[in-house]
């Protein structure tokens, strides 16, 4: 009797073991979870195919198996929280968009954002002065207050080429959101990915709307993140994992 009273608790703690044991493998073997965060950029506008030529789906191929990237890009939309009532029909905040719950739902382990080019719209001039440092941060600390605690890399956006159609004006995202954009990565000890740098003046890089960057755009822009990603030690080459 007093031999199976101690083998009981030995049985007990084998099977606790073989559970955690279980769970830790499973643990291991789901995938890194990484959520892009944007507009029509990101979303893939002008680009023949979104699904497999958006840089987000550029990333996927550039990180293989392991990861699991979501693209959470919305067309039109900004990082303002509030619109002015003058604001074109076809902007919108990231906020109110199905992205955002989607990208939020996603628990990410990894957050990339790249909005700016959309509030840089004249009709946002003023709104962008009062409050778009206040809402861009509120929404890098909304993902960073998800449960699982995901690192979030802040991009400053594309630059527009001089002629561009749908209403942002070129010198607005270098002298108004960048800067705005540099000053938040510095307050939150975020880092931050310099596409502005990367692709400005490189015009053939764009397509006709001189504001969505075309294939061989999207293309540096994966490559660009990747990078980031890969010397923040957040992801690892293909083949090292």
């Amino acid at each position: 009797m007093t031999m199976l009273r101690r083998i009981r608790p030995l049985v007990v703690v084998a099977a606790f073991s073989l559970v955690a044991m279980a769970a830790a493998g499973a643990m291991a073997k789901a995938p890194i979870r990484i959520a892009c965060v944007g507009d029509s950029i990101t979303w893939g506008y002008g680009v023949p195919n979104r699904l497999t030529q958006a840089y987000a789906a550029l990333l996927q191929k550039r990180l293989g198996q392991g990861y699991d990237v979501l693209n959470c890009g919305h067309g039109g939309a900004t990082a303002l929280k509030h619109l002015p009532p003058n604001h074109p029909g076809w902007m919108v905040s990231y906020w109110q968009v199905p992205q955002f719950k989607r990208a939020t739902k996603f628990k990410p382990n990894i957050v990339i954002i790249m909005l700016g080019t959309n509030d840089s719209n004249p009709s946002n001039r003023a709104d962008v002065h009062k409050n778009f440092t206040r809402d861009y941060s509120a929404l890098v600390r909304h993902f960073q207050h998800l449960s699982t605690h995901p690192r979030v890399f802040i991009c400053l956006p594309p630059s527009l080429e001089d002629g561009a159609v749908h209403g942002p004006h070129p010198a607005i995202p270098a002298h108004g959101v960048v800067p705005r954009i540099v000053r938040i990565a510095h307050a939150m000890h975020l880092t931050s990915i310099n596409i502005f740098h990367a692709i400005a003046g490189r015009w053939k890089l764009f397509n006709g709307d001189h504001i969505h960057p075309n294939v061989n755009g999207h293309k540096l822009m994966a490559k660009v993140i990747y990078r980031a990603l890969r010397q923040a030690g957040v992801v690892q080459p293909v083949g090292k994992r």
